[in-house]
């Protein structure tokens, strides 16, 4: 199994339609996530850029890029607490 790291954009949606946020990847063009709260699209995102991932190396298509595997855990990590 092989870890990436990506960047995402979480957006506010203003256009009347059934979601108020939307999740995007520069690293992972692909990816969109639509939710009701920041949170559930960023607690989704992971979900949905593994799968993505996974069918595009089961369809033998390439990897963007900006998409490198990571080898060892990343010594630093960003959170978010909520007090």
């Amino acid at each position: 199994m092989a870890l990436y790291d990506l960047k995402i954009k979480v957006e506010k949606l203003d256009d009347g339609g059934d979601y108020r946020y939307m999740a995007t990847s520069p690293d992972l063009p692909n990816l969109i996530v639509a939710g009701d709260t920041e949170d559930e699209v960023l607690a989704l995102a992971p979900q949905v850029a593994a799968a993505l991932i996974a069918s595009m190396q089961a369809a033998g298509d390439p990897l963007p890029k900006k998409l490198r595997p990571i080898t060892t855990r990343p010594a630093l990590a960003h959170i978010t607490v909520a007090v």
